[in-house]
């Protein structure tokens, strides 16, 4: 019923799509269109990841827009999640501050809002603000922004830096090739995964752009928002002074390279167009390995993790004598980092994917594949143009087609003759550029000690088990994380889930706001259990309360039912018109928007082992976790002010005693 009303398609439309959908595909049956529907990494084309019969953005011109949620559900959303957070006191106080200005300054507000939402329906009302709020802060990348997540481990034959980089590279190549041919699998969240079948995607070719999405959801196949792929490959945020600039070169066919602090470049695309052979890669590779140069004295690149009005003004004297090296590092297909590090402990991994040495990241690139001595690979990718969804479909389609690679070095018999050369980037450095590289270096130096990681892993609950007592492996994980803190510090936090609203037209993340009444009651239990041992029936129930409540605020992040955007819009628009509101000036809004617990979930699947992230707030948690089939993780960032270990111990023990209870 929500998604009827909220995406305007009623029963009989639902009905005659059906209807469409059947007789379209009854006529074409017979005809000698359906000689093949589908195919999947064809072996007669080698440029290619995959060769989908549903041309790669085939549905978004039909995907629905993002709502607009009511004014007063936004409102009484956000008192809702305010109230686990303050005291009474404070709650009543805010309560009449909201009341007024829903009835009063909001609904104006909102009615502008809404307004510029139905005169920009090729957007979002979201889109737009979102980028000026990533692109329009000042902060450094590194750590403020750009997160990692690490594939998960090669075939035993690609364990090696080299080899396993050039494996990576010639598939992450044949995804470009596969996207800019419009032959890459669209994005489509199947609800019945039986759905998926060729037969449906053949169906879903024929059907017009304008009504594709449509014959899909009368399918239960939800077709999601592509529009962040644009901005993938061949790209990278430009500094400038105010406002950051995204740069794309399409017609760019070399990839940079960044070891030891120095820069190399060669071509991976040919004239006409065709990807690089594994081996030619893996020759190119090899011979920038071989440079015996000894690491940067003075690495340009970590000028990228300096703050962005300071990395814009260098930036423009660098490029008086470099702005052709310049252009070569942003216009790349994308960056590989070869590091020379070969951490031992996930703490120490987690670090080096995450910020590095400064002088092997240049942190502007859309993305950048990092590996290391050991072989472990990962992604490093700068957030403002893109979310995790495209990110992670970037590493499924590259993790999949690596491991089906049978490369190995020992096999090439013939002498290979690359496209082109190696050539090593040259800076030209005044007494300016290397003034600003040794105090950006200062700095980085100084942020990154500041910051604590680290990990737990709990074996005796995992995926399978929670669900088999008919509870939500995520709504468990969130309430850890609020036991917890509430153990440690003796209050509940503003806490931020991030939901991906990627089934409506340039959707991009909504908050999932995690602390409720029902995790704070519990963590109360979990605190005061030390003293006196609470029944376990009450805990059972409340654990199913909390399961429940966890559930519908995520149905409704994800219909785009949030209230964090919409606030968020009207505060961006009450800005515009020179306007200043009670409700944003009310120190309940700011300790909302000061995030203790910033948290993100990774999917349980094939290729990607974890990922991390450092906290929002000097005094905050970042939370990167990941729910498996029969164990449980978390990979923890602070600052100073917040202790990471006790953090990490804590979320076991309250595992624990969550398993107690189920036991």
């Amino acid at each position: 019923t929500t998604m009827r009303l909220i995406l305007g398609c009623s029963p009989w439309r639902r009905h005659k799509l059906f209807s469409y959908q059947w007789k379209l595909a009854r006529h074409q049956s017979t005809g000698s269109a359906c000689l093949r529907a589908y195919r999947e990494d064809s072996p007669d084309n080698s440029d290619y990841i995959q060769e989908s019969v549903i041309p790669t953005f085939h549905f978004e011109k039909s995907l629905p827009h993002l709502p607009l949620p009511k004014l007063e559900n936004s409102c009484g959303r956000y008192l809702s999640a305010l109230k686990p957070v303050v005291n009474s006191e404070q709650w009543n106080a805010t309560q009449k501050i909201v009341e007024s200005f829903r009835d009063g300054p909001g609904r104006k507000l909102h009615e502008q809002l809404v307004a510029r939402d139905k005169a920009n329906k090729h957007t979002s009302y979201i889109s737009g603000i979102w980028f000026d709020m990533y692109l329009g802060s000042r902060l450094p990348l590194v750590l403020n922004y750009n997160p990692f997540m690490m594939f998960s481990d090669p075939k035993p034959i690609h364990n090696n830096q080299i080899v396993r980089s050039a494996v990576l590279v010639r598939s992450a190549l044949r995804m470009k090739k596969s996207l800019e041919a419009q032959v890459l699998e669209p994005d489509i969240y199947y609800l019945k995964p039986e759905n998926e079948t060729p037969y449906l995607k053949r169906v879903l070719s024929m059907a017009p752009e304008s009504m594709a999405w449509y014959l899909g959801y009368a399918a239960s196949a939800f077709p999601l928002d592509m529009s962040q792929y644009s901005h993938l490959f061949c790209s990278a945020r430009i500094p400038r002074p105010i406002r950051d600039e995204l740069v794309v070169d399409d017609k760019a066919r070399h990839i940079a390279v960044l070891r030891n602090g120095h820069f190399y470049v060669f071509d991976v695309i040919n004239s006409g167009g065709h990807v690089a052979s594994t081996a030619e890669i893996y020759h190119q590779l090899k011979e920038i390995a071989s440079d015996r140069s000894p690491p940067a004295d003075l690495p340009v690149a970590v000028l990228t993790s300096d703050e962005r009005d300071t990395w814009a003004l260098v930036r423009e004297e660098l490029a008086v004598k470099n702005s052709d090296v310049l252009k070569l590092i942003d216009s790349s297909v994308f960056l590989l980092c070869l590091d020379d590090e070969d951490p031992s402990t996930p703490e120490a991994l987690a670090h080096s994917l995450l910020h590095g040495t400064g002088a092997n990241r240049w942190l502007d690139k859309s993305f950048s594949v990092i590996v290391d001595k050991g072989g472990r690979a990962a992604v490093n990718f700068e957030h403002s143009w893109g979310d995790g969804v495209c990110v992670l479909r970037f590493m499924n389609e590259v993790y999949d087609d690596s491991m089906r690679s049978t490369f190995q070095p020992e096999d090439i018999h013939d002498a290979v003759k690359p496209m082109s050369q190696v050539t090593k980037l040259q800076f030209s450095l005044d007494a300016n550029n290397i003034q600003a590289i040794r105090s950006a270096d200062e700095k980085f130096q100084k942020t990154v000690a500041s910051l604590s990681v680290e990990t737990m892993e709990h074996k005796r609950l995992g995926r399978d088990f929670i669900k088999s007592r008919g509870l939500g492996p995520d709504a468990i994980m969130q309430l850890s994380f609020q036991m917890a803190f509430y153990d440690q510090y003796g209050f509940s936090p503003s806490t931020y889930e991030s939901c991906s609203t990627a089934a409506f037209k340039h959707g991009r993340t909504e908050t999932v706001r995690t602390a409720t009444m029902e995790t704070a009651e519990f963590a109360k239990a979990f605190a005061n259990a030390k003293d006196n041992k609470p029944s376990k029936d009450p805990l059972q129930k409340l654990l199913y309360s909390v399961t429940a409540k966890h559930n519908k605020l995520t149905r409704e992040a994800a219909l785009g039912q949030g209230f964090d955007r919409h606030l968020f819009a009207l505060l961006h628009l009450a800005a515009e018109n020179g306007e200043s509101h009670a409700v944003f000036e009310d120190k309940s809004y700011k300790l909302m928007n000061h995030i203790i617990l910033s948290t993100s979930t990774l999917p349980q699947n094939r290729s990607i082992q974890f990922g991390a992230f450092a906290p929002v707030t000097p005094d905050g948690f970042g939370v990167g976790y990941r729910v498996n089939p029969d164990h449980l993780g978390c990979v923890v960032s602070a600052y100073p002010s917040r202790d990471a270990l006790r953090f990490v111990n804590g979320v076991e023990r309250s595992l624990d005693f969550i398993y107690d209870v189920l036991n």
